[in-house]
């Protein structure tokens, strides 16, 4: 199949859209909570200090906790976990308004910030364990180009509606982030195909957990050196727009970064690859080259032309890691390995971030750039070392089982 069929066939089928929809919603915190906790505190006259301790206690506990609901959903199900967490977090965001608005201080505010963030819904890797059951073979490559592409929605969409939802009211863009989270995480754990997602385990996970697979531990190591180089070029496009005559312009780079990876995960998904590991391979280099073109930008306009062609690689590449993740996890730990993919990206995007703003003031902003595309080649040689961990995994809950092939080619 090819062009827009796989689309229509997936959308199709039973439940398919409206487990996006209701997902994609439930996501929205991701982009919108960290903008909205800094408008909070700051709107009860704190500094701009104090809501970087919020927001970062927040994303560390968002990265924390992943992997812990992750392996919740494999122990208990989808269904139950999304529930009680669904309502835990909302509980947890609308006591951090409160906190706020009481004027209760900087520690008691990022201390339940910290535990709303340790309490988030487990939606996406809720849909990417629901989505093979699901779809056919042939269409699940479809539903992880969809799924990567689609994570641009959250993180372009969610700050927007958090700026607008801010401008009514600083608590209403953190209610909003609650609400969300509550009417989307709800809605997708009473779907069919979600309530009939059995548990995948029925002991525990062990102390390694989804780790303990040598193609999961590939990814995690991907995914972390991918992630500095996303936080890398994701800074240092603001410093390029400021030094070219407006700070803010550096969102329209950034907008066209994030449009390019819709855009190519929206076209790799129109023809599913023959060799997923391939696919993730081509992908992999062809990011390095594409971050690397953004060393030819001279403006703001070019500038947002090279950031879109720099995202064309990201959604096709990491959908097809999606599928690497679903083929390699041990059996029982599929919503753990998913989870440990976006810890590690976060945890490497806060890495890049950090490092590229000392690169600027040192270096300059195409010496940040350069570093971007370095860390995309370090970790495409890394995973392709280590290609061979991508080829067996094994059968039971604590790796002792017989090895199994691990087919990465399609019929």
């Amino acid at each position: 199949m090819s062009g827009a069929r796989p689309y229509r066939e997936l959308l199709g089928l039973p439940h398919a859209s409206a487990m996006l929809a209701w997902s994609l919603l439930g996501r929205l915190p991701l982009g919108m909570t960290p903008l909205a906790l800094l408008f909070l505190v700051r709107g009860e006259g704190k500094g701009y200090g104090a809501a970087g301790v919020v927001v970062a206690l927040y994303a560390v506990a968002v990265g924390v906790g992943a992997p812990i609901a992750g392996r919740q959903v494999d122990r208990f199900g989808p269904t139950t976990v999304l529930r009680i967490r669904a309502v835990l977090y909302a509980l947890l965001v609308g006591a951090v308004v409160a906190l706020a608005v009481l004027d209760a201080g900087v520690v008691p505010i990022a201390g339940v910030a910290a535990l709303a963030g340790l309490s988030l819904p487990p939606l996406s890797s809720t849909v990417r364990i629901v989505w093979p059951r699901l779809a056919p073979d042939e269409l699940r490559s479809t539903a992880y180009a969809l799924e990567a592409s689609l994570q641009e929605v959250f993180f372009v969409g969610g700050p927007l509606l958090a700026a607008g939802l801010a401008a009514l009211s600083p608590a209403a863009a953190v209610a909003g982030a609650g609400a969300a989270s509550l009417v989307g995480a709800t809605a997708t754990a009473l779907l069919p195909p979600v309530r009939k997602t059995p548990p995948s385990r029925a002991v525990g996970a062990g102390l390694v957990g989804a780790l303990g697979s040598p193609g999961i531990r590939t990814v995690v190591l991907y995914a972390a050196t991918i992630g500095v180089g996303f936080g890398s070029v994701e800074l240092a496009m603001p410093a390029f727009a400021e030094a070219h005559g407006s700070r803010e312009l550096g969102g329209l780079a950034l907008a066209s970064f994030s449009a390019g990876s819709l855009a190519g995960g929206l076209a790799a998904g129109m023809r599913p690859p023959k060799s997923v590991l391939k696919r993730f391979f081509v992908g992999a280099f062809l990011l390095t080259v594409a971050l690397l073109s953004l060393q030819l930008a001279t403006s703001i306009p070019t500038l947002c032309l090279f950031a879109f062609v720099a995202g064309l690689p990201i959604a096709p590449t990491i959908g097809a890691l999606y599928a690497l993740i679903d083929r390699s996890a041990r059996s029982g730990t599929a919503a753990e390995a998913f989870a440990w993919f976006g810890t590690a990206v976060s945890i490497g995007i806060a890495t890049g971030s950090a490092a590229a703003g000392a690169i600027v003031d040192e270096r300059g902003v195409r010496a940040a750039f350069a570093v971007g595309a370095a860390a995309a080649l370090v970790g495409a040689l890394l995973a392709w070392v280590r290609r061979g961990s991508f080829r067996a995994r094994t059968t039971d809950a604590e790796g002792a089982g017989e090895p199994s092939t691990l087919l990465v080619e399609r019929p």
